[in-house]
């Protein structure tokens, strides 16, 4: 199966008004690896606005991503003050991250002396394989993945290892397990026993499972080191569907946007190459089914090649969450409050997949585990 080309001719497509916002000017240029420099420097001299986007942008630790892709032509449009935080965001995140190398070297070769199986989740894995440096792709903590039977060591080893409990219980059912800070290094462990809690929707079916997510990895390396990474199918089907459910729990937060990027980076590098057939033969979970359904029909306003019509309409058959109205209101969402950073102001939640079904609503209730008082 094969990409199509989409001309969507929206407002934040190729051809639109040169002012688009600077979240979709960065995605296209991730998407792309075209600057569109004139563009930048249109969007740079465009006062009140234009700084509330780059705080937002800073906000959501993307400032060394911005201040990599801009040339001194663009970044003479911005004050002083703007050129500074931009400069100031990519030192910092320089300095930040070889912290965040560090410690996960030494989740490694914990895990390796004690035998247990590990996979790296989430920005600290996509960082060191699809970015163009691995310092601009923010994160807050070190995901990884671990079996449960090898929890109890890892965790003592890492203790003993000056990392220390953040001081708090986690819930019943969390995918894991109390957060272990290093106050030297500045940085947060979250070991993970499985991708999603129980009582969410996405651990239904087998997709996101423990066994099939470790089955579906694959062997890799980081910084030398051998590891396992999700294969690149079940990377994007996690992407998606954490950033659904990130903004299900949430109201729209700057955060979110590393998500976005970090599937254009990943489709840009490897969409031709993914096994369409094989990703949807696995996803058996609904919610899962329409998050990605709406986020592969989102991308391509960015630069993203969509996949083609019968992967399209395979995906959208697979899940009833979210048809023709829903996704467009949930895209409209996107463009006004996540990437051009308009406040969300309205007495209802956000739209995202699942919101206002009702009967999407009853089963993720019948579905909660019931833990004794």
């Amino acid at each position: 199966m094969g990409f199509q080309k989409d001309d969507f001719g929206e407002r934040f497509g190729a051809a639109a008004h040169p002012t688009r916002p600077l979240v979709a000017q960065l995605l296209a240029h991730a998407a792309t690896h075209t600057p569109e420099r004139d563009a930048w420097r249109v969007e740079l001299s465009g006062g009140v606005d234009v700084d509330r986007q780059l705080h937002w942008l800073l906000d959501g630790g993307l400032g060394p991503l911005l201040h990599g892709a801009l040339d001194a032509a663009a970044c003479a449009g911005l004050s002083p003050a703007q050129r500074s935080a931009l400069l100031s965001a990519d030192l910092t995140a320089r300095v930040r991250h070889g912290s965040l190398v560090d410690t996960t070297l030494e989740i490694i070769d914990v895990c390796e002396r004690l035998g247990v199986e590990l996979v790296l989740l989430k920005g600290i894995s996509v960082s060191e394989q699809w970015y163009p440096q691995e310092h601009l792709r923010p994160m807050a903590d070190i995901d990884v993945l671990i079996p449960a039977a090898g929890y109890d060591a890892v965790e003592a080893a890492l203790l003993e290892l000056g990392h220390e409990p953040l001081g708090f219980e986690p819930g019943l059912g969390l995918q894991h397990g109390v957060p272990l800070q290093h106050r030297g290094r500045h940085s947060l462990i979250e070991l993970h026993t499985k991708l999603f809690s129980d009582d969410s929707p996405l651990s239904a079916g087998t997709v996101f499972g423990t066994p099939m997510v470790m089955s579906w990895s694959v062997p890799s390396r980081y910084h030398g080191r051998p590891v396992r990474r999700l294969a690149n199918e079940l990377q994007l089907a996690y992407i998606a569907s954490s950033w659904f459910n990130d903004l299900t729990l949430r109201q729209i937060h700057p955060s979110f946007l590393a998500s976005v990027f970090d599937a254009v980076y990943l489709l840009a590098a490897s969409a031709r190459t993914l096994d369409w057939n094989l990703l949807l033969d696995r996803l058996d979970n609904e919610l899962a089914a329409a998050s990605l359904h709406a986020m592969l029909s989102y991308l391509p306003r960015f630069g993203i090649e969509r996949p083609d019509a019968v992967v399209m309409a395979r995906l959208a058959s697979r899940q009833t969450l979210i048809g023709g109205v829903q996704l467009a209101l949930i895209h409209a969402t996107l463009d006004r409050h996540l990437i051009a950073a308009k406040p969300w102001n309205h007495v209802l939640p956000l739209p995202v997949p699942g919101r206002y079904s009702a009967l999407h609503q009853i089963k993720k209730r019948l579905a909660r585990p019931h833990h004794p008082a």
